[in-house]
């Protein structure tokens, strides 16, 4: 009976880390043995994964004004993200959700104490007006959620690494929709028709995996959390980036219709928030975590053309560091306010000073040059 269990665990951390489905190909054996079932309509899945009810599981709320900020967390660097388009990726729908394959050349090579090397990335979502993320900000759940899941280069492998303390790091993602298509992730979503049955994968060519990630990396959250699916394990280091990534509304629809569990539609993949347990969110930036507001997306056209780039790259700041609706004022804004006001004392005096001495000039023509007499000097023999 333990040799059986073990064989079933073992083959449950082959196929992702924090999507862990066993596949279609072990259909028999999963209806068979209730360990090996586990589906997103009844989530109480400690009845078969005791480590489901532990007091560090994901996803959690991140309360803002809660989070401890923390600059000296490590900015973090990505190498071989950007993939040849000779390396073959593998997308596959393994019943849960759409994960990409990807190869150990990609890893973290600092943000963290050790080398965590890529093994593959997948996707959270909702169904129609039901938003899918399983992080949520201050209450708040977004659109969708991906994340991209590494292991500790030190253990040689995902299976290996899965249970060990810090075995795990994985970053999250969240969506918004915006108002144009993504074309970053034509990639992924211009294949999902082709998996739609469970158990169906294809190969795709190599792109540049970081265009699928914000451009401020060193924004982000962190917490010490667990796998979002059984088994459950508590290994992992969440890095849930600050800022958001736009895609359209019809790309967010290819990710709730075009995909099937056995019978039916693959949606509302996502797992219900955590309690918290005392655990401390960390934040990496800014001045004070009370400060920070959310500020939705503003287009382009009314903003003038400012964010273009931000639009073009369908990258949205989710937060920033305004206290325009709070009592609070960051360091820099201080600064501001104060340089702003020595500039405007010193601009002030000059005008003065000049309006003064064009009264002087003025005052002088209008009563005429001052005449001093002097007698003429006489010449007497």
């Amino acid at each position: 009976m333990q040799r059986l269990l073990f064989l079933i665990l073992a083959q449950l951390l082959t196929t992702g880390t924090c999507d862990t489905n066993p596949g279609p190909e072990h259909a028999e054996k999963r209806e068979g043995n209730s360990l090996g079932h586990w589906s997103y309509e009844d989530q109480d899945w400690s009845k078969g994964y005791e480590l489901c009810k532990g007091e560090s599981q994901s996803p959690i709320n991140i309360d803002i004004r809660k989070t401890t900020l923390n600059k000296n967390l490590p900015i973090i660097t990505l190498e071989g993200y950007n993939l040849p388009e000779t390396e073959s990726l593998t997308l596959s729908n393994n019943g849960h959700t759409v994960k990409l394959s990807l190869p150990d050349s990609m890893s973290i090579s600092s943000g963290f104490s050790q080398k965590y090397v890529a093994a593959q990335l997948h996707f959270h979502w909702g169904s129609g007006t039901i938003p899918g993320s399983e992080h949520t900000v201050d209450g708040t759940q977004y659109s969708a959620e991906m994340h991209v899941v590494h292991y500790a280069a030190k253990y040689g492998s995902l299976k290996d690494a899965a249970e060990e303390t810090d075995g795990l790091a994985v970053l999250a993602v969240l969506f918004q929709v915006g108002p144009q298509d993504n074309e970053n992730y034509d990639h992924i979503f211009g294949k999902l028709q082709d998996i739609a049955e469970e158990g169906n994968s294809v190969h795709i060519p190599g792109f540049d995996i970081t265009t699928l990630l914000p451009r401020q990396l060193h924004r982000f959250f962190r917490y010490s959390g667990s796998l979002t699916t059984p088994p459950c394990f508590q290994t992992v280091t969440w890095t849930i980036f600050n800022d958001t990534i736009q895609i359209s509304q019809a790309q967010l629809n290819q990710l709730e219709t075009s995909l099937k569990t056995g019978d039916h539609m693959m949606d509302s993949n996502y797992r219900h928030v955590q309690p918290l347990n005392g655990r401390t969110v960390f934040a990496s930036f800014s001045a004070m975590a009370s400060s920070r507001r959310m500020v939705p997306k503003v287009d382009s056209a009314e903003s003038g053309g400012d964010d273009k780039s931000d639009s073009e790259s369908g990258e949205s700041h989710v937060y920033s560091n305004s206290s325009v609706d709070g009592n609070h004022v960051t360091l820099g804004e201080t600064l501001a306010i104060i340089f702003g006001i020595l500039f405007g004392c010193t601009a002030l005096a000059f005008v003065i000073y000049v309006m003064k001495q064009r009264k002087r000039q003025r005052s002088n023509t209008e009563r005429g040059q001052k005449v001093i007499y002097k007698p003429a000097a006489t010449m007497e023999a």
